[in-house]
C-alpha cells in the first residue's frame, strides 16, 4: 500500500501547475481529440498569438530599413521681424549712408529633397539586418508553435493518465469496502480475528487519501490543459483519448539530422549570426564618406507667402552634390565594430553550446521513447500476473488457505500494477510527444 502511495505521489508532483486564468473566446467541439486540441490552442492561445505581435514588429523594421534608400522631403517655414530695419553705409559716400538691405519683416519658405548615393554601404547593410531580424522572428513564432503543441499534447495526455488513475483509485476504494464488509463479517462469525477488520480499516483509509489525491490532481491538470486552449480553467471538457501506435523512429543519426535542419531554435541563430555581420559591415560604413543629391527651392518675402521682396529674389532653386566623410570621433566607429566582432564570437559560441544541447535532448527523448516502449509490454504482463495472484489469493481466502493480509497485499499489487500499465501507455505517448519537440518535426508512424 505504501507503494502505491509512491507512485501516485510522484506523479502529481511531476505534474505541471496551471497559469493565470483566461477569458475563454469559445469552447472546443467535444469528446476532443488530440489533434483537434492543437489546432484549437493555436487558434485561440493568447500567449501564441501574442509571438505574431513579434513579426509584425520585424516586418516594419525592414519597411524602415528600406525607406532609407528613398529620398528625403523636408519642409520648413520661419517669420523673422527685427527691431530696426537693417541698413549699410558706405564712409565716404553720402549717398550710401543707411541704405536700407535687407527685410525687417521676414517670412521663409524652405523646401529640401535629399537622395543618398553612396553611405559605405551602410543603407544595404542594415537593410540585409533587418530581413534577418524578420526570419529571427518568424523563427521565434515557429519555436512558440512547437512549444504548445508539446505543451498542448502533455497536457492531453497526463490529463487522460490522471483520469485512468481517478478511475483506478476509485474502484480500489470500492474494493477494500467490500472486503472491509467481509472481514467484519468473518468476524461477527468468529472465522476471522478482530485485527483484519483493523487491517481493512487502515487499507481503506490510505486508499480514500489516494483517491482525494488523484482527483485533485486531475482538477489541476484539467486546468493546465484549459490554459492552453485558452478558455476557462474550471471548463470540463470531455476528452475522445488516444489509439496506442507504435511509432516508427528513425536511428539517431537521421534523427541528429532532422534536428540540425528543423530546430527553428538553430536556424534562429543562424540568422542571428548573418544578422550580426550586417550590422558589423554597417558599422564599417562610418569609415567612407556619405555622398547625397540635394535639390532646394526656398521663398522669402515681407509677406506670408513669401512673394514681395524687394531686396533680392522671393524665390530660387539650387541643386548640387554634398559629401560627409568624419576623419575623427573618438574612436567610436572602431569602438562599434569590436562590438559586433564581440557579440558574433558569442554568438557562434552559442552556436556550438546549442547543437550540443540539442544532440543531448535528442538523445535523451528517443532513450525515454525507448524505455517507455519497453515498459508497456512489461506492465501488461505485469497486470495480467496481479489480476490473476488477486483471483487466486480471493478463492484462497475463502477456503482459509490464504489469511487476510494476502488478500489486501494482492489488492495493492493489482492496483500498483494497473497505474504503471496507465503511465507507460500514457508516458510512451508523452515521450513521443518529446522526441518530436526535441527533433522539431513529427516522428514517422
Amino acid at each position: 500500500m505504501k507503494r502505491l502511495n509512491v507512485i501516485f505521489l510522484l506523479f502529481c508532483l511531476s505534474a505541471p501547475l496551471p497559469a493565470q486564468a483566461v477569458t475563454a473566446p469559445s469552447t472546443p467541439m467535444q469528446p476532443l481529440t488530440q489533434e483537434a486540441a492543437v489546432e484549437f490552442a493555436l487558434a485561440h492561445n493568447p500567449a501564441y498569438m501574442a509571438a505574431f505581435t513579434d513579426v509584425s514588429a520585424s516586418r516594419e523594421k525592414v519597411n524602415q530599413a528600406k525607406a532609407g534608400f528613398l529620398p528625403k522631403v523636408n519642409g520648413s517655414y520661419m517669420y523673422e521681424r527685427w527691431s530696426q530695419q537693417p541698413y549699410v553705409s558706405i564712409v565716404g559716400i553720402p549717398e550710401f549712408q543707411n541704405v536700407p538691405f535687407a527685410l525687417q519683416n521676414e517670412n521663409l519658405w524652405d523646401v529640401e529633397v535629399v537622395q543618398p548615393l553612396f553611405t559605405g554601404f551602410e543603407l544595404v547593410s542594415n537593410y540585409n539586418a533587418s530581413k534577418a531580424g524578420l526570419k529571427v522572428s518568424k523563427y521565434n513564432l515557429q519555436k512558440a508553435r512547437l512549444d504548445l503543441t508539446r505543451d498542448v499534447r502533455v497536457a492531453y495526455l497526463q490529463t487522460l493518465l490522471a483520469q485512468k488513475l481517478v478511475r483506478v483509485a476509485s474502484d480500489n476504494v470500492r474494493s477494500l469496502q467490500v472486503q472491509k464488509k467481509n472481514a467484519e463479517a468473518n468476524y461477527q462469525q468468529g472465522v476471522a480475528a478482530r485485527n483484519d477488520v483493523l487491517k481493512a480499516d487502515v487499507a481503506l483509509a490510505e486508499a480514500v487519501q489516494t483517491q482525494r489525491k488523484t482527483k485533485k490532481q486531475l482538477i489541476v491538470l484539467r486546468a493546465t490543459l484549459n490554459q492552453y486552449l485558452g478558455i476557462e480553467l474550471d471548463k470540463k471538457i470531455a476528452l475522445s483519448g488516444i489509439k496506442e501506435k507504435n511509432a516508427t523512429v528513425p536511428a539517431i543519426d537521421r534523427l541528429y539530422e532532422i534536428a540540425q535542419a528543423q530546430r527553428p531554435e538553430f536556424l534562429s541563430l543562424k540568422e542571428s549570426i548573418k544578422q550580426a555581420e550586417y550590422y558589423r559591415k554597417a558599422a564599417e560604413g562610418e569609415y567612407y564618406p556619405h555622398v547625397s543629391a540635394f535639390a532646394d527651392y526656398f521663398r522669402e518675402g515681407q509677406d506670408f507667402a513669401g512673394s514681395n521682396n524687394p531686396y533680392g529674389n522671393s524665390n530660387n532653386t539650387a541643386v548640387g552634390l554634398k559629401v560627409n566623410w568624419n576623419f575623427f570621433e573618438g574612436g567610436n566607429t572602431r569602438a562599434s565594430v569590436l562590438e559586433w566582432d564581440y557579440r558574433l564570437k558569442g554568438l557562434h559560441e552559442r552556436q556550438t553550446d546549442l547543437l550540443e544541447k540539442i544532440d543531448l535532448q535528442v538523445k535523451d527523448a528517443l532513450k525515454q521513447l525507448e524505455v517507455a516502449r519497453a515498459d508497456i509490454a512489461t506492465s501488461r504482463t505485469a497486470l495480467k500476473q496481479a489480476e490473476e495472484n488477486e483471483r487466486i489469493t480471493t478463492l484462497q481466502y475463502k477456503e482459509q488457505v490464504a489469511i487476510f493480509l494476502d488478500v489486501l497485499n494482492s489488492e495493492v499489487f493489482l492496483v500498483e500494477s494497473r497505474a504503471r500499465y496507465y503511465q507507460s501507455v500514457y508516458g510512451y505517448e508523452i515521450a513521443k510527444a518529446q522526441l518530436e519537440r526535441a527533433i522539431g518535426a513529427a516522428i514517422e508512424q
